[in-house]
């Protein structure tokens, strides 16, 4: 599956709020492009539920600021 994620795509969390945009794969983690905050964040790789022409997450949107 991780092959299918490029840069640029979109990261929807479970409940269709969207979380930012994929800059690269590093190691075991989604890095993403700087979110509004500045700040990049690294969401690993096992929260991906699927991928289409976004990355679609398992948790919330809360449930991953939590785990951020």
């Amino acid at each position: 599956m991780t092959s299918q994620i490029t840069a640029g795509m979109p990261i929807l969390c479970a409940d269709g709020v969207p979380y930012g945009t994929v800059e690269a794969i590093e190691r075991e983690y989604l890095r993403t492009m700087p979110t509004p905050d500045g700040r990049k964040h690294f969401i690993p790789l096992d929260q991906v539920a699927s991928v289409d022409e976004a990355v679609h997450l398992h948790v919330t949107y809360d449930a991953l600021l939590a785990l951020l």
